[in-house]
């Protein structure tokens, strides 16, 4: 019996993975923060893509007007997908960009090229549930 239990314990751990892709909702928890560097405190617009619901392979472009800096949006992108964010800043200003797994770990980063120019963060999300590289 105990070796049953070892056996079935072992066998759902090495395919937990598999398991939550058969039933669904393979998405990576994330937040994109837009920040400013240098000049006003306001982006002109901020443009993030997410995935609306995590049991559904579209992902949704959203795009948001004037916005004070610092802004953050936490968000869901589906395993496999492209996260984004582009902040861009009122003309003179300089903005950072970061994208954050689980709100802590930094995937992706970004800085505008210049003043007025856009901040970019992306990265492609492991395909793999559970798994992200290091």
């Amino acid at each position: 019996m105990a070796a049953a239990l070892i056996g079935g314990a072992l066998w759902v751990r090495s395919n937990i993975g598999v398991l939550k892709e058969a039933r669904g909702g393979n998405a990576w928890d994330l937040v994109y923060e837009g920040t400013v560097v240098s000049g006003d405190a306001r982006a002109v617009t901020v443009r993030y893509r997410h995935n609306p619901d995590r049991f559904k392979p579209e992902y949704k472009d959203e795009r948001v007007g004037a916005t004070p800096l610092p802004w953050r949006k936490e968000t869901l992108v589906n395993t496999g997908q492209v996260a984004r964010v582009a902040i861009e800043p009122e003309s003179g200003t300089v903005a950072s960009c970061r994208i954050l797994l689980d709100g802590v770990r930094v995937v992706a980063q970004g800085r505008s090229p210049a003043p007025g120019r856009p901040a970019v963060c992306q990265v492609t999300t492991s395909s793999t549930p559970e798994k992200w590289p290091r």
